[in-house]
């Protein structure tokens, strides 16, 4: 079995169980009923693919999936009943990389999920080099020359963010969002985190320093 965790928020109980039972044979599959429960989902472990119901009995889909891309990029299949073209264009403009019509046969959504999860694997690779220094996502490390220096979660993904968009300059609430969602941080969370980074990145004698741009956030910088 391939290990990738995948959520289906359908409020339907009988199609939830079936798409439950069905990708349950090939991956780690949870199921939520509602926007409330997507979320809890979400913040206790992040899904590789996410099937979207538009209907759901405490909010819209279309809403809950502009809020998911504030800080996500995870794949998401819109699966509804609603099929027109307004319908879909409305979908994929609100952040879905896919939409699937319901009724709709386990083949078409077989293939679809397969689609969705190749495209994610080429789109973005787990290891980051900027320089000398190389981050890999998949086993938190942080490596410049022979030095290795293991990570938190939290800090491969902020450092992550940043050395992809090298000079950009972040705000707290960016770097928030992306770190923790819908979840409520603690105050100093940011500052503790890049505190940690910059301690690491001088361990390692990597030449990238994380700058404090007074008033507004943070950039990450090449010395």
């Amino acid at each position: 079995m391939v290990h990738l965790n995948v959520l289906i928020v359908e409020d339907d109980p009988q199609l939830n169980a079936l798409l439950q039972t069905h990708l349950g044979e090939r991956y780690e599959v949870l199921g939520a009923r509602s926007v409330a429960e997507a979320r809890t989902r979400i913040q206790q472990r992040p899904p590789q693919l996410i099937l979207l119901d538009l209907n759901l009995p405490d909010g819209d889909g279309l809403v809950f999936m502009e809020e998911l891309r504030r800080f996500s990029n995870t794949p998401a299949l819109m699966i509804t009943a609603r099929g027109s073209v307004q319908d879909r264009v409305r979908g994929l403009n609100s952040g879905a990389d896919d939409y699937l019509t319901k009724p709709f046969s386990l083949e078409e959504l077989d293939a679809r999920v397969k689609a969705l999860l190749r495209r994610s694997a080429v789109g973005e690779s787990s290891l980051i080099a900027l320089g000398e220094t190389e981050l890999n996502l998949s086993n938190l490390t942080l490596r410049q020359g022979e030095q290795e220096i293991p990570l938190t979660e939290h800090e491969a993904r902020l450092l992550g963010l940043m050395m992809r968009t090298p000079g950009r300059v972040f705000s707290r609430g960016d770097l928030e969002s992306h770190l923790y969602g819908w979840e409520v941080p603690t105050s100093n969370s940011i500052e503790v985190r890049v505190s940690q980074l910059r301690k690491k990145l001088q361990a390692c004698s990597s030449r990238l320093r994380i700058r404090n741009i007074r008033g507004i956030g943070y950039a990450l910088s090449s010395e």
